[in-house]
């Protein structure tokens, strides 16, 4: 596998000039797949441009002043992807990222005390040694619990200093969840139904806003109101 990127062949969720330069920044492997994540480096400086150079944009991360997650990250291939947070304390900015409605990564300003948390949706549930649960996250992590509390598809809000659940937020009705992908990309609803078919075609979820979509498609991200809310499209 190439250890190199052109830019023309990135993915279209990934919004940066693609002729300015030749090659981008290859993502190493890690907690999001290549074609859904973007390299911290091109984030720093494509995105916020913080910096006009890869060599520029090192030089702030071996300051140790970029955390992804709520951890210091100084690998400039590191690989960022939807709802992962971008805290930069030393210019008190911080962001969260999301999908608009054409598919691309966006960078969301969010305020510090949003920078303390972020949602993380339960792909699928394991048993371990023990009989204890394992849940294991769409960004990669994994929680180890006692009991089985939540199920596929549902999401939890986690404090990132703590690791703690601090809130659950089922796939069910009346909820709100965010769409990653499909034609309604970009979207926030509110679920209105949700039924389990267990069949070769994918579980569907219908919204009270007159669309549906696949289960995987689907995001829970808030029960009483969403706890984010979408970037603005830019037409470029």
């Amino acid at each position: 596998m190439s250890k190199h990127l052109k830019r023309l062949d990135l993915s279209r969720a990934i919004q940066v000039p693609r002729k300015e330069y030749k090659f981008a920044t290859k993502p190493r492997a890690g907690p999001h797949p290549n074609e859904e994540s973007i390299a911290l480096g091109m984030l720093i400086r494509d995105y916020l441009h913080l910096s006009d150079t890869m060599w520029e944009t090192k030089k702030i991360l071996v300051k140790r002043t970029v955390r992804v997650n709520g951890k210091v990250e100084t690998d400039h291939k590191f690989p960022v992807g939807f709802m992962d947070v971008i805290s930069i304390p030393e210019i008190k900015k911080y962001y969260r990222v999301l999908y608009d409605t054409l598919g691309r990564l966006r960078l969301v300003e969010i305020g510090e005390e949003d920078s303390k948390w972020k949602l993380s949706r339960i792909e699928d549930i394991s048993t371990v040694k023990g009989g204890k649960f394992q849940y294991h996250l769409h960004d990669g992590r994994n929680l180890l619990l006692e009991k089985k509390l939540y199920s596929t598809g549902d999401t939890l809000q986690i404090d990132l200093e703590k690791g703690d659940i601090i809130s659950h937020i089922p796939l069910a009705e009346n909820n709100y969840a965010f769409i990653t992908g499909g034609k309604n990309v970009g979207r926030i609803g509110r679920i209105e139904s949700y039924k389990v078919v267990n069949a070769i075609t994918p579980n569907m979820v219908k919204f009270k806003e007159g669309f549906e979509t696949s289960k995987d498609n689907v995001f829970p991200i808030g029960t009483v109101r969403p706890l984010v809310q979408p970037p603005e499209v830019r037409v470029e």
